[in-house]
Parts: C-alpha cells; sequence; structure tokens
C-alpha cells in the first residue's frame, strides 16, 4: 500500500511535467501542427488526476485498515468511539502537514482536469496556456512531497512502533481538538476554495502569454472564483464554529495567524470579484483583474507559507520545514512578478475603461472596494508576519507578535468605511451620479434605515451600553479591549455607525429587489413576486451579489454585539449542589457533575447548572471536559445556552481547592453573524450557478436559421 501512494504521487508529478511540456511544444508548432501534441497536455492532465485520486484513496484506505505502517496514519489516526469515528477516519487524511498537502494537490488535480474537460473541444491558446500554467502549480505542489521528508505522506512507520498483529505500540493519534464534526468540514472546504483560486490566476497568466486582454478569459473562470470564494468563505465560517465551541475561549476569531492566513485570500478575492464585474461589464479594470488574480493566489500560498514554514506561532501550525519554506517562499513572489513583469511587456494593450469622471459614479465605488480589500489584505498580512526573523528591525513592529486589540483597532473603522461604500454603491448611476438621481434612489431606504437603526440603538442604549461599564470597572485584560479605543464615547461611537451603515447596507441593497421587482411586474404584467422570483434566479450573479451585500449588513449587526459588547466573567462556585454565582442578570445554580468513561479509556466530565434570567427559568447548561487517555490531553467542551438575542456560552475550565473555576460569556447579537454568514453563503452560491444561455442562431444555406439549443455558460 505504502508504495501504491509512493508511485501513484509520481506519477500524478510526471504527469503534470509532461502537461506543461506537451502544452508548450503543442503551442510553439502552431495551432495545426500542434495539436496532436497539445492534445496530449490535455490526456496527461487526466491522468495526472486519476493518479493522484488513486493515491488519495490509499491514504484513506490505509485510515480505514488501521494500517499503522504509514506513519502518517500512526501519527493522526482519531481515537473516537462515537458514531462520528467513522468520519474522522476520513478527515484524518487531511489532518496532518503531509496529507493536506497530498489533499491539496488533489483537489487541484480536479481542478484542472475539470479545466480541460471544459476546454478540449476548443483546445485554443488561451485554454491551453491556462491549463498549462496551473499544472506547473500542481507539479510544485508535488515536488513539496517528493522533494521534502517531514511532507511525504507515504512514509513507513519504524519498526519498533508496530507488533506482531499489526497493532499500534506507541501512543498517540489525531489531536483531540480536530476530533470535531466542524472539523470534518472545515478544512476542505477551505482547500477546494484555495485550489479553485489557482484557476483565475492561470488564465491571467495565459492572457498574458497569448496577448488576449479581451474579457474572454474573466468569462471562462469567473464562475469558478466565485465558486472558489464560496468555499473559502464557507471553510472560514466552519472553523469560526469550530473555534467558539471547541478551544472554550468564547469567540470565533482570534487573529491567530493561521486564522488571518485563510482570510487573506478571502479579502483579496472579493476585490477580484469586483475587478471581473467591472472587466466584463465595462471593459475596465484589466490590470486590476491581473494583479489581484495574482495576488490573491499569492496570498494563498501565504497562508501555506505562514503554517507550514515556522514562520509564526499558532496551535494550527505545523512544524517547520526549510523545503516548505524555500519553494512556497518562491510561490508567493513568482505570480506578482511575473504578472507585473507581464502588464509591463505587453504595454498599452490591458489599458482599459478605468477612469472615473466623478466620485459619485460606480466606477469610483468599484475603486475604492477594490484599494481598501487589497490593502486590508497587505496590511493584515504584514501584521501576521510582522514577528518573523527576516523583518528588518526599522520596519512598524518588527519582532512583535500582534495581538487582537491592534487588529480591532484597525478592523473596525475600516470594515465600517467599506460597509458604506458598498451601501451606496448600487443607487450609484455608470460614471457620475447626479443629486436628483440619487436623492430619487435613496429617500425611500433612509426612512427604512431609521426604523432598523431605530431598534438598533433601542437595542444598544437597553443592553449593550450597560455592558462596557461593567467590564471596565472588573479590570484586567477584559478592559484593556475596550479601554484601547479611548473614551468611552470614541467606543460608542463606533458602535452606532456600525449600526447606522448596516442599516443603510441592508436597505438600500433591499430597496433594489423591490424597485426591480415593482418594474418588471409592471413591464411584463407578472404578480411582484412573481416579477421578484424571475429578477433573483434569471439575474444570478448580480442577485447573488445584491443577497450578499445584504448579508454583510446582518453580519455587521453581530459582529458590534459578539465582538464589542460581550459580558466576560470568571468566577469560582463551591463543589456542591445549591451553590451559585451570577452574570449580569442571570443566576447559575450548580446542579452537580459526573464522569462517565468511554470504551477507549477517556473519560468525559459535566458540570450542570440551572439558569434564570431575573428570576425566570431559561433551561439548563452542561460544560464539561474530555481527557483523551491516548494522546494525553484534556479538551474543554463549551456549553452553549441560546437565547434570540444573545448566547449564554459557559466553559468550566477545571478545578480549584474543591471549587469549580468558570467562565462565563454573553455573546448579544451572535446569531445576526451566524445568520449572516450563511445568507452570504446563499448569494454567492446563487452567483456561482452555472447560468444558461441561448447560442446564437446558426445560419445554414440550405435549411435556413436553425433554433440553437440553450447550453451552460463554459
Amino acid at each position: 500500500m505504502l508504495v501504491l501512494g509512493q508511485v501513484t504521487l509520481d506519477l500524478g508529478v510526471i504527469a503534470a511535467l509532461v502537461a506543461v511540456g506537451a502544452l508548450l511544444w503543442g503551442r510553439s508548432l502552431g495551432p495545426k501542427d500542434g495539436e496532436p501534441i497539445t492534445n496530449i497536455g490535455y490526456f496527461a492532465t487526466f491522468a495526472g488526476m486519476a493518479a493522484l485520486t488513486v493515491s488519495t484513496l490509499t491514504m484513506l484506505m490505509a485510515f480505514f485498515r488501521n494500517d499503522y505502517t504509514f506513519m502518517y496514519v500512526a501519527e493522526n489516526h482519531p481515537t473516537d468511539v462515537s458514531s462520528l469515528a467513522w468520519l474522522y477516519k476520513v478527515s484524518g487524511v487531511w489532518a496532518g502537514r503531509e496529507g493536506s498537502l497530498l489533499f491539496w494537490a488533489w483537489l487541484l488535480s480536479c481542478f484542472a482536469a475539470y479545466v480541460a474537460y471544459k476546454r478540449m473541444d476548443k483546445t485554443d491558446d488561451l485554454s491551453n496556456m491556462g491549463l498549462m500554467v496551473t499544472n506547473i502549480v500542481l507539479a510544485l505542489f508535488g515536488s513539496a512531497m517528493l522533494f521534502s521528508q517531514p511532507n511525504n505522506p507515504f512514509k513507513a512507520s519504524p519498526a519498533e512502533w508496530i507488533g506482531p498483529s499489526g497493532e499500534l505500540l506507541t501512543t498517540g493519534g489525531m489531536n483531540p481538538l480536530l476530533q470535531h464534526w466542524a472539523m470534518i468540514l472545515h478544512p476542505p472546504t477551505l482547500f477546494i476554495g484555495y485550489a479553485g483560486l489557482t484557476i483565475p490566476f492561470a488564465f491571467a497568466i495565459a492572457s498574458l502569454i497569448v496577448g488576449d486582454s479581451s474579457k474572454r478569459w474573466v468569462e471562462l473562470v469567473d464562475r469558478i472564483t466565485v465558486f472558489s470564494w464560496l468555499f473559502l468563505g464557507a471553510g472560514i465560517g466552519l472553523g469560526s464554529v469550530w473555534a467558539y465551541v471547541v478551544l472554550g475561549w468564547g469567540g470565533y476569531w482570534a487573529w491567530d495567524p493561521v486564522e488571518n492566513a485563510s482570510l487573506l485570500p478571502w479579502l483579496t478575492g472579493v476585490a477580484l470579484l469586483h475587478s471581473f464585474t467591472v472587466y466584463r461589464r465595462r471593459d475596465g479594470f484589466k490590470r486590476w483583474a491581473v494583479m489581484v488574480s495574482a495576488l490573491t493566489f499569492s496570498m494563498v500560498i501565504l497562508g501555506t507559507f505562514i503554517t507550514r514554514s515556522g514562520l509564526v506561532d499558532s496551535v494550527h501550525a505545523f512544524s517547520p520545514d526549510p523545503v516548505s519554506a524555500w519553494l512556497f517562499g518562491f510561490m508567493i513572489f513568482a505570480p506578482i512578478i511575473a504578472s507585473a513583469g507581464g502588464l509591463w511587456l505587453r504595454g498599452k494593450m490591458y489599458d482599459g475603461n478605468d477612469e472615473f469622471e466623478s466620485l459619485t459614479g460606480k466606477e469610483a465605488a468599484y475603486y475604492f472596494n477594490n484599494l481598501i480589500m487589497v490593502m486590508a489584505g497587505l496590511l493584515v498580512a504584514y501584521m501576521t508576519i510582522s514577528s518573523a526573523k527576516f523583518i528588518p528591525s526599522w520596519m512598524p513592529f518588527a519582532g512583535q507578535s500582534i495581538g487582537a486589540t491592534a487588529y480591532d483597532l484597525l478592523a473596525r473603522p475600516i470594515g465600517v468605511l467599506y460597509a458604506f461604500i458598498i451601501a451606496v454603491c448600487p443607487i450609484l448611476s455608470w460614471r457620475k451620479t447626479d443629486p436628483a438621481t440619487f436623492w430619487t434612489r435613496v429617500k425611500y431606504p433612509l426612512i427604512s434605515t431609521a426604523v432598523i437603526f431605530s431598534v438598533l440603538v433601542a437595542e444598544w442604549y437597553t443592553n449593550l451600553r450597560p455592558v462596557y461599564g461593567d467590564m471596565v470597572k472588573l479590570g484586567g485584560k477584559g478592559a484593556a479591549g475596550f479601554l484601547a479605543f479611548g473614551p468611552e464615547w470614541v467606543y460608542s461611537a463606533i458602535a452606532l455607525v456600525g449600526f447606522f451603515a448596516a442599516s443603510l447596507l441592508i436597505s438600500t441593497t433591499g430597496a433594489m429587489f423591490i424597485d426591480g421587482a415593482r418594474k418588471r411586474a409592471s413591464a411584463k404584467g407578472e404578480s411582484f413576486f412573481t416579477a421578484l422570483g424571475n429578477i433573483i434566479f434569471k439575474a444570478r450573479t448580480q442577485s447573488g451579489g445584491y443577497i450578499a451585500h445584504i448579508a454583510i449588513g446582518i453580519i455587521l449587526i453581530g459582529l458590534v454585539g459578539s465582538a464589542m459588547y460581550v459580558n466576560d466573567v470568571r468566577t469560582l462556585v463551591n463543589d456542591s449542589p445549591g451553590q451559585s454565582f451570577k452574570v449580569s442578570n442571570y443566576e447559575f445554580t450548580y446542579q452537580g457533575s459526573q464522569d462517565v468513561q468511554q470504551a477507549n479509556g477517556d473519560t468525559i466530565s459535566s458540570a450542570t447548572f440551572a439558569v434564570t434570567r431575573n428570576g425566570t427559568p431559561v433551561g439548563n447548561i452542561s460544560p464539561g471536559m474530555t481527557s483523551f487517555a491516548a494522546q494525553g490531553q484534556t479538551r474543554l467542551n463549551a456549553a452553549v445556552l441560546s437565547e434570540p438575542l444573545r448566547d449564554l456560552f459557559v466553559v468550566w475550565e477545571g478545578n480549584q481547592d474543591n471549587q469549580l473555576s468558570m467562565n462565563v460569556k454573553i455573546n448579544p447579537l451572535i446569531w445576526f453573524a451566524w445568520g449572516g454568514f450563511a445568507l452570504l453563503l446563499l448569494g454567492a452560491g446563487l452567483a456561482a450557478w452555472p447560468k444558461y444561455r441561448p447560442e446564437l442562431a446558426v445560419i445554414d444555406p440550405k435549411k435556413g436559421i436553425s433554433r440553437a439549443k440553450e447550453s451552460k455558460r463554459k
């Protein structure tokens, strides 16, 4: 089995190199003479995917067979005995450094094969070079496994690890923190996003190679780009769910370096999607599209570099590896240099309709959207790696590990500004918006904005504002996060302006749907809801984008509450039933604890509390912890009691002198963040949904005009 996995991995890399050589050779021979050679490149792409599929399945079978002759299986096998145990065997494939690279390479080969399948009947220069660049990236990923022993997934276990019957004699296994349902889904969704974002970069380089600055390359990759960005966002969200309920710190984002690694391409991906829109619709932002395609791919590789190079410390990062550091370091800078060099060589060919005559035009809004997203990505990237040794001492924050508060100081005002930009963008006209037109479009949304904002202000004044005073009085680390913004009025102003931006964003974008449906209903004689449905499902790209904008407004409401006004209290309670403690207007009464030993030796402990709010029972909550026998580790099992406008998040952190150490957080409006995230995925999914359109009618001299069939947009 080890030999099969290694050989097919080797064949996958060889196939990628054959594809690169064949596609370049075929192009040098010209369209007619080079066609047979070019086809070899396409078939080699399919062969590479087949080989890597066998290699990945070999690893999967090793987990299900408990084949501990695979060192990777011995080190990453799950020890869970619940109903999810078989799924943890699947997730073991990507749980560690070696397996995650193998899985990523396999996904990339699948994207390459998909492109080859879609474009094989054309084999035009643009498609050939796009496929060639994709195979170069695949070969580099494969090389990271073949030429670096720590990255090789098919290493054999030392003989002393394995007993006479194939049993594992050493302890260890999968990190207990990874044995959670969210980690079954979180890494593969991220990797799908990472692998897919290679394709727009590959075709951007292809457009430079062949000198085709038309929008054709964008049209070929726009759906794949949205699809990949969708999965990247889903992966970030699932990681946030995992962090919320597993890590025990009661939050979903801590600005950890590896968390930032997945955020970086998501941010620049927003700029990429908007650049594609202007490219397609206005023949503009051509240089933006090429450079942001390269930057987004570089951000993907930077995330890999951060995780695998030992560059920064993180609970998620793997041990350092010099080969990975050099290889991925090269892959970070090469795309940007190649794209910039290509644009310089092509000169005016990539001039586009980038000028905007007024700040009141859509072009200006798109420009500032791109500027903010790219600068945010670069800034977060720099802050993340600022502690690395290669950063010169004269640069800001050099040698410093930047904490979450510093990120918040930047992210909150920038995020609010960005919300205002995308709130106004839909009601602007191209080039310039005259005041009368702007007022006509904004006056009714301002009414709904006032209504939504009033409700949010009431919630802020009643339930959120008092949290500031309560937390400052407690002092310590919790108070520092509030006081870092200066006087209370500054903190409150950020929150209220954030609420207003969210209200305006939801209102202006929602008004676009209402106005569009009303006009269509009048013109087509349809009912309002029929017209609305037609707008949503027939103009999916635009409708999906607008739904995503509404989702961002909802998420912003959740972020103001659940990130800025968390009531966080640590306390001790006697280990005696009937004892109680209070947090805000909630009272927790201890009911007792229990220990349950699992068949594998793990012990699950839980403590139960009855919860009342202002004397009214709201339910029971049972935080706990699991002691993993094989790994010798303990995982805190947070418990969450949800109410419509807040979560009670409770962690039992252990015992001290016959007392239970408890951490309670009241997370207000957090369900707006989760709900907005779900809506964001829905909008992105709608935008990524393949669009059907009729082909142009074919005129045949003998048969006349033939009716074209509908075909999927390629």
